[in-house]
């Protein structure tokens, strides 16, 4: 087996799962990867959704998605940088710091300090699994505790989105098979 299968919409039979999945305006590919598992999906889903909400005082949302789009190119996750590249150049990226990021160049120009060191602590974390000292003191002047959770939880629930999207075989465009 290379991928796992897709499940389809219809074939859904756990209520909670439906109630969930209908629910949503949109229907991305990667659910039909993660809807095998209903409980988590419902859980999962409701929690990815508060790394997109924005709290008084939490990290600006284009430096998540700088953060996402680089987990996801890490990840060899298309489909994920795909569709955070674009989320990324709506929240104010650009779509030349999008490409500098799929070629790997992290300390191109295109970044401003801030976005590089935001960039490093996000490699460190998703490569070896906690930042160095001397990141996360950096991280720490610029940031408070509250805002570094929460780039680490949009960076974890992002490494676990691209292995499911990869897992599935989910690539850059599915997400229009199913809208």
């Amino acid at each position: 087996m290379k991928y796992l299968p897709l499940l389809a919409k219809e074939d859904v039979e756990d209520p909670a799962l439906k109630e969930k999945w209908f629910g949503y305006p949109f229907d991305l590919a990667l659910f039909h990867v993660m809807a095998h598992n209903p409980a988590e999906f419902v859980s999962y889903t409701t929690f990815n959704r508060t790394v997109w909400t924005e709290h008084e005082g939490g990290m600006p949302l284009l430096l998540k998605e700088i953060a996402v789009v680089q987990v996801a190119v890490i990840s060899d996750s298309s489909y994920e940088w795909g569709n955070h590249g674009a989320q990324m150049i709506r929240r104010g990226g650009s779509q030349e710091q999008v490409d500098a990021l799929i070629a790997g160049d992290v300390e191109s120009d295109l970044f401003d300090e801030t976005e590089k060191l935001v960039l490093k602590f996000t490699t460190e974390v998703t490569v070896d699994a906690t930042a160095t000292e001397e990141t996360l003191t950096a991280m720490a002047e610029i940031f408070t505790p509250k805002q570094i959770g929460e780039l680490t939880y949009a960076i974890g629930c992002y490494m676990l989105n691209s292995r499911f999207a990869n897992l599935g075989g989910c690539v850059i465009g599915d997400d229009k098979k199913w809208n």
